[in-house]
């Protein structure tokens, strides 16, 4: 059924009230099929007498009417669909629809003229974002896309040699310049892309690549990171030179292997830089030496049709049985392989594991099968990336088996055990592409000690820049650094916008005693997201208690989205001050990386002369005590 059909059904509506003289039948709404090819629930001819169809209100947002919609519920009372107005038109401009009561697959009506122009794949589907421009139905513009989803989809562009899907993965010209790159990468990455069409057909022929074959996984080596104050961009520079597909031909017979070549980072959408090319390529691998492409050797490939085959996980407490029966399967591959081909098999093993353990930390079977798993490979494989590579992945499966067990009185105690075995893995492995990680976790773990751990945070910190200087963690452990010394000395920020788009200079920020609030509105969940809207509320207080003293808030949001920010701040009511954003979220944003933010929300109180008075302020009684002294 298309959108404009059910356009009738809604008009009413229109004026923000869910009283419907009819509302349409069950059958009629789930008429409607995804445009996209996605996973969402759909009853049976039968199932269909046991569906309700219920009329809704939803919260009204800080300005404009209040959404209407109606909400298509199964026998057992999950949701099926929702049909939402939010702009008080009287048809639906978002669709959502959702696999076994979990939201899947979302249609968006950018422009109100009746049909889907974005669709956001969510839950089981993924999580990828695109726009479709000339509404088509295929993507023109990526919003959100991972590695994973950017090498599946050019493997759907080579199974039909889809000319069009393949050249949306690449970069436009203005996202290359707003990189702010040297010219001489920009036009490398010029030059790699023409010609790519031919090499994805080519491609295709050669690897006898079908609408059968079925894509199965993904390997890449670490990242490779251009600090972006080292060519003056906007963004670090951050790409994958090893980029491997694995998929099943579908024959039941044979597997094949191909390379993205490069792929660059875009803000939160991967983007390819070359055609793809049959077999491994001349990928570089990881930085402890393993090889990045797979070897498939004859037995394995009919266990690589069942690892495709693995039924996927159908809600969170699914999650354990699919990384299970992944882990089985991908054990008896690792079996038939031999020395370095055998590393990445032994990775995926241990990712399997590891997954399951997290997916249900109870489990004390499947953190004993980890363990085993591990001690093997520091047995079998001393020295390789793989050893490491289980370490630290079987200590943080613990890690969050202990902390899933902690009451309050023992957190302490786990997160005293949790530094030691940080640090023990750090001197053992001092070269593993994880080391790096684990001193930015240890860092951390000092720092929930309090003051008393900050000396340690601050040489772990020091060690991790010096020591893994181009790994993505050293530009924030070096702002964690600025931030533990920070006491009397000026606040400096990058460059910034203001959440209106508006530039900001660090320089406007003395003259007035001020409060700098890094937050963030990052939770999904009405408990969390009220909790951020108190904290806000409270800060409001501040202003209305000093603000016409001469005190003044600054806030520096995190949120990936800056509207996430906006919506927290119109539902506290407003909050009187300077918000600043830049994208890149807790862990790249330049706000965040400049003092190596942690934790949220965090705060600066600084002194009409821009200095740093208290570097860990917390709101309260203390706090108006130090701001009533700062306004003398």
């Amino acid at each position: 059924m298309h959108l404009r059909k059910f356009t009738l059904a809604v008009t009413i509506l229109s004026g923000g009230s869910s009283a419907f003289a009819q509302l349409p039948k069950a059958e009629e709404l789930l008429a409607r099929k995804p445009i996209q090819a996605v996973s969402v629930s759909t009853p049976t001819a039968a199932e269909l007498e046991t569906c309700k169809v219920e009329a809704a209100n939803y919260p009204k947002p800080a300005s404009g009417a209040a959404p209407t919609g109606i909400i298509v519920k199964d026998g057992q009372g999950r949701i099926l669909r929702q049909f939402i107005d939010t702009t008080g038109s009287g048809k639906p401009n978002l669709v959502y629809f959702y696999h076994n009561g979990t939201e899947a697959y979302r249609e968006i009506d950018a422009n109100g003229n009746g049909k889907p122009d974005q669709y956001r794949w969510l839950g089981v589907n993924g999580g990828k974002w695109g726009s479709d421009t000339n509404e088509d139905g295929s993507i023109d513009q990526w919003f959100v896309l991972s590695a994973e989803e950017l090498s599946q989809e050019v493997f759907a562009a080579m199974q039909t040699k889809n000319a069009k899907r393949l050249e949306v993965l690449f970069p436009t010209e203005a996202e290359l310049k707003s990189l702010n790159l040297p010219a001489v990468e920009i036009e490398k990455i010029r030059r790699s892309t023409t010609g790519a069409v031919k090499k994805m057909t080519e491609a295709a022929t050669s690897l006898n690549v079908t609408d059968k074959s079925k894509w199965v996984h993904l390997e890449c080596g670490l990242p490779t990171v251009v600090a972006s104050d080292t060519f003056g961009g906007r963004d670090d520079f951050t790409k994958q030179t090893s980029a491997v597909v694995l998929f099943e031909n579908g024959d039941g017979k044979t597997a094949g292997v191909f390379t993205l070549g490069e792929i660059v980072q875009l803000g939160k959408v991967w983007k390819l830089i070359d055609g793809p090319s049959p077999g491994a390529g001349n990928s570089t691998g990881t930085s402890s030496g393993d090889s990045a492409g797979i070897v498939v050797p004859p037995e394995a490939r009919p266990i690589l049709e069942q690892l495709a085959a693995v039924r996927p996980a159908s809600a969170p407490a699914d999650m354990a049985r699919y990384h299970a029966e992944r882990a089985t399967l991908l054990e008896k591959i690792a079996a038939v392989t031999t020395g370095e081909n055998q590393q990445p098999w032994l990775k995926q093993v241990i990712d399997a594991h590891a997954a399951r353990v997290e997916s249900a930390p109870a489990d004390a079977a499947a953190m004993t099968v980890l363990r085993t798993w591990s001690a093997n490979i520091e047995k079998d494989h001393r020295g390789t990336g793989a050893a490491g590579y289980a370490a630290f992945r079987t200590l943080t499966a613990e890690y969050t088996v202990k902390m899933a067990a902690a009451d309050e009185k023992s957190v302490r105690d786990v997160q005293k055990w949790w530094r030691d075995q940080l640090d023990t893995f750090i001197v053992k492995y001092p070269t593993a592409e994880d080391t790096a990680e684990a001193m930015m976790r240890l860092g951390v773990g000092h720092e929930y000690v309090g003051r008393d751990g900050e000396a340690a945070a601050k040489a772990t910190y020091e060690k991790l820049a010096v020591t893994f200087p181009n790994h993505p963690h050293a530009a924030k452990a070096r702002g964690a650094v600025a931030r533990l010394a920070s006491d009397g000395k000026a606040f400096n920020l990058p460059q910034a916008s203001m959440l209106d788009g508006k530039p900001f200079s660090a320089n406007e920020l003395a003259g007035k005693p001020t409060l700098v609030v890094y937050w963030g509105n990052l939770y999904r969940d009405p408990t969390g997201e009220a909790r951020v809207v108190e904290n806000i509320k409270a800060l409001a207080e501040l202003v209305k208690l000093y603000g016409d003293k001469g005190f003044r808030i600054v806030t520096i949001s995190v949120d990936d989205e800056p509207a996430r920010a906006v919506q927290a701040l119109n539902a506290a009511g407003g909050l009187p001050g300077i918000h600043l954003h830049l994208p890149g979220g807790l862990d790249r944003s330049p706000l965040a990386v400049a003092y190596g933010i942690q934790f949220l929300p965090h705060a600066f109180l600084l002194a009409k002369d821009g200095t740093v008075v208290n570097r860990n302020a917390q709101v309260g009684p203390p706090l108006k005590d130090e701001i009533e002294k700062l306004l003398k």
